[in-house]
C-alpha cells in the first residue's frame, strides 16, 4: 500500500467493542489459518488512502488533519453510521476476511470530502469515486490464502464473530459503540510498522450491527 491513509477507529482502545475486534484480529482468526504468517493491525474502516505526504501534510500531520473540512455532522441528530452488515471472503491480501459496511449517505459524504482534500481532486471526481468505487469495510484478517480456502471458514468465523460481539449486540439494541477517532496512518511500510501519526475526535459516529 502506498502513501498514507485516513481511518475511522473505535472511540477508545479499551472499550468492549474495540477489545473484541482486536482479539478477533490478533488471535481468533489467525488460529483458523495457522500456516499463514500473522498480521496484527488496528481495527479500522478506511475512509481514503494513497495520500501523498509531500503534497499534503509534509511535516505537520496533526495540523493538516485538524484543518480538514468535514460536513456538519451532529451527535444524536445527523450521525455517520458504521453499520456492519456481513462477512465476506476476498481475493486481495488486505481484504481476505472483511465485514462489509453499509454505504450510509453520511459516510459516503465524509469519504468524498476527505478524498477531495487528501488527493487534491475536484469535487465531481471525489464524489463519483465515493458513490461508485468506495466499498467501506472492516478487515479482520490479512494473508496470502486462496479465497476458496477462506470461504470454507466463513461459517466458523460467523460463529466466532457472534461469540465476541453477541453480548454487545444484545445489550445495546444493535449499537456497538458511540464516537470514533479519525486517524492519519502511514501505510507505506510493512503492516507491522503501520503507525498513527495524527488523530481527531469524531463524536458523531455510531457503530452498529
Amino acid at each position: 500500500m502506498t502513501g498514507s491513509s485516513l481511518w475511522l477507529l473505535s472511540p477508545s482502545d479499551d472499550n468492549p467493542f474495540n477489545k473484541s475486534l482486536q482479539d478477533l484480529i490478533n488471535n481468533t482468526l489467525p488460529s483458523n489459518f495457522p500456516h499463514v504468517p500473522k498480521n496484527s493491525f488496528i481495527p479500522h474502516v478506511t475512509i481514503t488512502s494513497d495520500i501523498d505526504p509531500a503534497r499534503t501534510y509534509a511535516s505537520s500531520p496533526q495540523e493538516w488533519l485538524d484543518s480538514l473540512h468535514l460536513p456538519e455532522f451532529r451527535k444524536e441528530r445527523n450521525e455517520v453510521v458504521i453499520e456492519l452488515e456481513k462477512l465476506e471472503a476476498g481475493e486481495p491480501f488486505f481484504k481476505k476476511v472483511t465485514i462489509k459496511v453499509r454505504k450510509d449517505m453520511n459516510l459516503v459524504q465524509m469519504a468524498s470530502q476527505c478524498r477531495q482534500q487528501s488527493l487534491l481532486l475536484s469535487e465531481t471526481i471525489a464524489s463519483s469515486w465515493a458513490e461508485k468505487e468506495y466499498l467501506p469495510h472492516l478487515s479482520l484478517f490479512y494473508g496470502d490464502v486462496p479465497q476458496s480456502e477462506v470461504q470454507k471458514k466463513i461459517p466458523l468465523i460467523e460463529l466466532q464473530l457472534g461469540f465476541e460481539l453477541g453480548s454487545l449486540f444484545d445489550c445495546c439494541g444493535g449499537t456497538l459503540a458511540m464516537g470514533a477517532k479519525l486517524v492519519l496512518v502511514d501505510t507505506s511500510k510493512e503492516v507491522k510498522d503501520w503507525s498513527v501519526i495524527a488523530q481527531r475526535d469524531c463524536p458523531w459516529v455510531m457503530w452498529k450491527m
